[in-house]
């Protein structure tokens, strides 16, 4: 499909700040929609982004994220890079009339959450954030399975992010090795249990109340030779109730050694769906498993084929069994965005759900500090 024919709209005009993950992930992302033209790249510096231009093939490089957001040639702003660096992208781009994506966490505390969310309702543009397990073809596939009941009556569900991401022998992601400060905004709970927290959302509705414990447990990193002594809680555990009335319960944990990485099992009054992936939830490797056999004692789980509606995306080229293009789910959350912006659909997760969300964060972070459930 054309992007003529993909509703007669012209282009879309993107620009990515980061020439790391934002070029490496979001880049083919953007570039796997019809209606949708990459023409801008910005870094820190001139050198750095004429590079980033070159290296990725985009027409245009900027070294101030504030002239692009000024430029009326961009309609679309992709802030990448950590939290406490993305708000003033965020807002430089909402204070210009942009449309914005911003990534996960969602921001540094609660106050620029606020403020994020507050700017984009005056702005009146389209915004949404880089929580795309929603989008996940297998969870899209088990949300309609338990909204038609194949799982009768919900009676809780338990969603789990366990990997080494981080250990005492190496560091397995070391470009995020800022997660070791703070300052940045980040933690186990911030990171991997905001994108669960927007699943758990998505599927369920808002959360009304919380209690979490949470903890450091690995006190030092071996990152590229040196050694990083982290400052924020590895590992998370929340209890949860829904507007509702469901239970549900979440642990993050970025030290697990062996750790199963991801889990989201849904169980009620006829039987019980999981979904499950190695590290992080893409595309290509997340599947799904139920049961309704009522037996006692363990039950072998039967895999589900996933349909053939869950991996197509209108407008989309973007192939959801390949490891590269992992990204359907990604290109998905781009391509809500490009509909919103047409007319033609909503945006999601948008802005309202991200800063939802990090009230449940802020929340539960209180109450595991005073050992106490905290009402929303």
């Amino acid at each position: 499909m054309s992007a003529k024919s993909h509703g007669r709209h012209p282009p879309l005009r993107v620009g990515i700040i980061s020439a790391a993950w934002g070029a490496r992930a979001h880049l083919p992302a953007w570039r796997s929609l019809d209606g949708i033209e990459v023409t801008a790249i910005c870094t820190s510096r001139p050198e750095t982004a004429e590079k980033a231009a070159t290296d990725f093939a985009v027409e245009r490089p900027f070294h101030d994220f504030r002239s692009m957001a000024a430029d009326p040639d961009i309609d679309i702003i992709d802030c990448g890079t950590r939290p406490p660096l993305r708000y003033e992208m965020v807002m430089a781009a909402l204070g210009a009339g942009k449309h914005v994506f911003n990534g996960i966490p969602f921001a540094k505390d609660l106050s620029d959450a606020q403020a994020m969310t507050d700017a984009w309702k005056k702005a009146g543009t389209i915004a949404a954030v880089d929580a795309f397990m929603q989008a996940v073809p297998a969870l899209v596939q088990m949300k309609a399975m338990v909204e038609a009941g194949w799982a009768g009556e919900i009676f809780g569900a338990d969603i789990a992010f366990e990997a080494p991401l981080f250990t005492a022998q190496q560091c397995n992601v070391p470009d995020y090795a800022w997660f070791a400060d703070p300052a940045n905004g980040a933690s186990a709970l911030r990171n991997l249990g905001s994108h669960m927290l927007h699943l758990l959302v998505h599927v369920f509705g808002p959360v009304t109340s919380v209690a979490g414990d949470s903890s450091l447990a690995l006190k030092e990193w071996p990152v590229n030779g040196t050694v990083l002594y982290p400052e924020v809680p590895d590992r998370a555990s929340l209890l949860l109730r829904h507007g509702s009335g469901l239970p549900t319960r979440l642990e993050a944990n970025w030290a697990k050694i062996g750790g199963e990485g991801f889990r989201f099992s849904i169980w009620g009054s006829k039987g019980r769906i999981e979904a499950r992936a190695p590290i992080f939830p893409m595309a290509h490797d997340t599947r799904l498993f139920s049961t309704q056999n009522t037996a006692l004692g363990i039950v072998a789980m039967q895999e589900i084929a996933i349909q053939p509606e869950y991996i197509v995306v209108p407008g989309c080229h973007a192939a959801a069994d390949q490891p590269e293009t992992g990204l359907l789910a990604l290109a998905s959350i781009f391509a809500a965005m490009r509909d919103a912006i047409n007319g033609k659909s909503k945006a999601a997760p948008d802005f309202g759900q991200a800063l939802h969300v990090q009230t449940i964060v802020e929340a539960a972070i209180r109450a595991a500090d005073e050992r106490r459930w905290i009402d929303l």
